[in-house]
């Protein structure tokens, strides 16, 4: 008989574990690669003078979109707030939180304000290479800067945190978006033409772009320049065979610009891992100025992009000048798999196998061990010594301590470094007054 509100459980249907589209679990393993990226990244933003901040998972929508573009919007993750009854939503895009919290919490700070953060944001997009619906960044903002400089710091730091990961063959690039939109402005391009312009520059296609320039008929200087965009890729030649296409002030002034941080990286000894590109337009939408997406060689996406967004703080009634860039963490994590970057990957400390039923020796040197930094795991499970010394291996323990070892008296026990086979017998008492002093490098002793 089953009673009433249980199901039997003969009859139950089997769970199938399956986690909704875009989501993804990091296992022990995969957690402690994340986590070693994301530690490594914020140690170069530290260095750098940054400061972590760390925000809100939701907010209300209307607040996040004042800051978030429509596009971002539509992919915001939303619910009800049950107690106002106002829409809440995941957010998309850290910026436009901290853009808000500068405009006003850190309006009165000196300038610059340097702030770095780890974190995950939510779209609902269709998941992409190594990008899911919720993801990783570990970025910084740098407000209040209105110099080039801001721009070189912030693509140094990028290529400083690529360098710190490990990674090789990757490369910056870097664009300007207003050198594309003077020429637009210049060719008196209606909107929709200068969508049809980005589609065919996205695209790399150059039938489809000489049509649209056929089609909009500029003057014979600026339809030429148009038509050279996807050339002007490249080092710092590219620099003199723009500047004969930059007329108009709006591409001068970005050409100008583009040069400087250029002149500024060469410095820091990084030109040679940039690359300028004046036809790129994918972050036309978000960025005002400088903009780059870091590479790396055989991955099919960017691992980190940024630039300068001077009129997102505007949106918040605060006009002030703010660069910043962020990686995304599951991408890094595979490019670095792929190029067979090893994460060491540590267990416990120390492994107390204890097989006296009294536990007052195993219970005192897991908390004397544990008070020194140690990590300290206790065998519970009621096994062979040789299964569990075959647990310890798997669990990566370096030290095993055994506790009622038939070779060993009561007040003693026996110690195992699986990482070089060796063995010894050791007082109880001793290890309990210095452990550092049979356990060197295990916790702070």
């Amino acid at each position: 008989m089953v009673r009433a509100g249980l199901a039997d459980p003969g009859t139950m249907r089997p769970l199938h574990p399956q986690l909704p589209k875009g989501a993804r679990v990091y296992l022990p393993d995969e957690a402690a690669r994340k986590r070693h990226v994301e530690a490594r990244l914020l140690d170069v933003f530290t260095r750098w003078g940054y400061r972590e901040i760390v925000t809100s998972t939701f907010e209300y929508a209307d607040v996040l979109a004042m800051g978030t573009d429509e596009s971002v919007q539509e992919n915001m993750f939303k619910l009800v707030d049950r107690e106002t009854g106002r829409m809440l939503a995941l957010r998309a895009d850290i910026t436009p939180q901290i853009a808000r919290i500068v405009a006003t919490r850190l309006r009165d700070e000196p300038k610059p304000v340097r702030l770095a953060y780890v974190t995950n944001v939510f779209r609902y997009d269709e998941p992409q290479i190594a990008h899911y619906r919720e993801f990783y960044q570990a970025g910084v903002e740098l407000i209040g800067l209105e110099k080039p400089e801001a721009e070189a710091e912030i693509i140094a730091m990028a290529i400083e945190g690529l360098r710190a990961l490990g990674l090789e063959r990757f490369q910056i690039d870097l664009g300007h978006p207003d050198f594309f939109r003077g020429l637009c402005e210049e060719a008196g391009a209606e909107p929709g033409r200068v969508r049809e312009l980005r589609a065919a520059l996205a695209r790399k296609d150059a039938s489809a772009l000489e049509r649209t320039v056929t089609d909009l008929a500029p003057a014979a200087h600026v339809g030429e320049a148009l038509l050279a965009l996807p050339s002007l890729f490249g080092h710092e030649a590219v620099l003199d065979r723009a500047a004969g296409f930059a007329r108009n002030k709006r591409s001068a002034k970005a050409l100008a610009n583009l040069a400087e941080v250029y002149r500024l990286l060469t410095i820091y000894g990084l030109a040679d891992a940039a690359l300028l590109d004046l036809g790129e337009v994918r972050g036309f939408d978000y960025y005002s100025g400088t903009y780059f997406e870091a590479y790396v060689s055989g991955f099919g996406a960017s691992v980190a992009a940024g630039g300068r967004y001077d009129h997102m703080l505007a949106r918040f009634g605060y006009d002030c000048a703010a660069v910043g860039f962020a990686f995304d963490v599951a991408r890094v994590l595979s490019v670095m798999e792929a190029q067979g970057i090893a994460v060491a990957l540590s267990g416990p400390d120390v492994f107390i196998i204890d097989f006296t039923r009294d536990k007052t020796a195993a219970l005192s040197l897991a908390r004397r061990l544990r008070d020194t930094g140690a990590s300290v795991a206790r065998d519970i499970i009621s096994r062979g010594l040789e299964e569990s010394v075959d647990y310890a291996r798997a669990q990566r323990v370096r030290h095993v301590l055994v506790v009622g070892s038939p070779r060993t008296q009561p007040e003693e026990i026996l110690a195992l470094d699986l990482a070089d086979g060796s063995e010894r017998v050791l007082a109880v008492a001793e290890v309990l007054a210095e452990p550092g002093r049979f356990f060197r490098g295990v916790g702070h002793a």
